[in-house]
């Protein structure tokens, strides 16, 4: 019990670092791909708003240009094309008094606009400037201010002439970058709520996928060990039989001819058991393996279960007249039924539900095959009148190595593993077995096999 936990333990740590590697690294891509989606977001933002303040300025500086007279000096031109333009050291119109002008961009309070003479005084601006935004000529064409409480404006500079071309002075036309800066921390806030939550769906599916993964190989692993521990289990008997046999017979210093062939016999024996278990937890390993892989490699050739029923009566008709055992069949179908399969191992199917009919069935018995067919299956049952299964043992009646009589199974040199070879090969063949039983009045077995339409 120990050693299957520590097992179990190991797999389930490598579960985890399987997992753990999967999480990380999707968890480092998605960070990589979110920052950059968020670069992309910012970058296509401060295209848009550029060429949006590049348009306006533009706009402005064709606007004010064809009324522009002497250098520095604003026109009363400019204040009836812009209301709310305010020269310096002069009081500003209030917009309420004012009608018939149109209020574009520059009205609603997004944009700044600052007009300086040639010596870079400020001439006029427009409307309530935000507190704390530098007002002077910058030397940079585009720049980043920002004001007093750390909100960030876009500003663009550009050199002004008058209707003659001459230099005027210049145009700075200030862009309040806050609606931006809103949108960026509402990405910000969905992609750092949304990569954690994430990478939690993605350690929860990483750690069902591995579980998975790692199914097939904690259900092969114990496979290999089953088998290599039923296998010591069932070997041991056979051969303590043999050392003790082999090592009383050493203790006499003289054999005569009968005992040497005693020993023989007994040794031949013995090794025929050996030999017959060995093939049976081959074979059922193999079969095993098969289901467990998906990978049936079964030599497909039409059998007709009629003719099979038929050889397996005339195989076991003496054993069963030896033990007194009454064994016939009834085919319930008027034709050859057929089914697609491997011949050798439906035979062994048949032969190992029948002997354990046999063994298991009190003198005067008597154990029936029956052939029966439903639209798409063949079915196969092995019916008798024996010591029956009680409800507990029913349970573990396809397990490897059970046996329900013990003793009646030693006796007759069986080693608990025909049914569970019966049940690999009904598997292995897309069919089923189940049984049915009462104590002391016999049981069912009942195979289904797709049939050949």
């Amino acid at each position: 019990m120990k050693q299957k936990q520590k097992y179990f333990s190991l797999f389930k740590q490598t579960q985890r670092r399987l997992a753990s590697w999967y999480v990380g690294i999707i968890s480092i891509v998605l960070i990589i791909l979110g920052f950059g989606v968020y670069e992309a977001i910012i970058h296509a933002h401060q295209i848009t708003i550029e060429k949006e303040l590049k348009t306006i300025a533009g706009t402005l500086h064709d606007s004010f240009e064809p009324i522009l007279d002497q250098p520095g000096i604003l026109e009363d031109e400019v204040i009836q094309l812009m209301p709310n333009l305010c020269r310096v050291n002069n009081p500003c119109i209030s917009k309420n008094n004012l009608s018939n002008y149109r209020l574009g961009a520059i009205e609603k309070g997004q944009y700044y606009l600052h007009l300086f003479d040639l010596s870079g005084n400020l001439v006029a601006f427009n409307g309530q400037q935000p507190k704390g935004l530098p007002i002077k000529k910058h030397k940079k064409k585009q720049e980043i201010l920002k004001d007093s409480q750390q909100k960030r404006y876009l500003q663009i500079s550009y050199m002004l002439h008058n209707r003659k071309g001459e230099s005027w002075g210049y145009l700075q036309v200030v862009r309040s970058l806050e609606d931006f800066d809103n949108y960026l921390k509402i990405v910000a806030i969905i992609l750092l709520l949304g990569l954690p939550l994430a990478i939690i769906i993605i350690g929860v599916s990483a750690w069902i996928l591995t579980d998975l993964t790692m199914k097939p190989v904690y259900q092969s692993y114990r496979q290999i060990q089953q088998f290599t521990g039923d296998a010591a289990h069932e070997l041991r008997t056979p051969l303590a039989a043999i050392r003790a046999t082999v090592e009383s017979h050493l203790m006499s210093s003289i054999l005569t001819e009968q005992e040497a062939r005693e020993t023989l016999s007994i040794l031949g024996r013995q090794t025929q058991r050996l030999s017959a278990l060995v093939a049976d937890l081959l074979m059922l390993s193999r079969l095993d393996w098969q289901l467990n892989s998906n990978s049936i490699n079964i030599k497909y050739e039409k059998i007709c279960l009629n003719d099979l029923i038929s050889d397996v009566l005339e195989e076991l008709a003496s054993f069963a007249i030896s033990l007194d055992i009454v064994l016939q069949a009834e085919i319930r179908v008027n034709y050859p039924l057929e089914i697609q399969g491997d011949t050798e191992q439906i035979y062994r199917l048949l032969f190992n539900l029948v002997v354990n009919g046999i063994q298991y069935t009190p003198k005067g018995g008597e154990v029936i095959i029956i052939l029966e067919k439903t639209n798409k299956l063949a079915i196969i049952k092995v019916k008798d009148t024996g010591i029956g299964i009680n409800s507990q043992a029913l349970q573990h009646i396809f397990e490897r190595f059970y046996r329900v009589d013990q003793g009646r199974s030693r006796k007759e040199g069986g080693s608990g593993l025909g049914l569970s070879i019966s049940q690999a090969i009904a598997q292995a063949h897309h069919g089923t077995i189940e049984v049915r039983s009462e104590v002391n009045k016999g049981s069912l077995f009942i195979v289904q096999l797709p049939k050949i339409l």
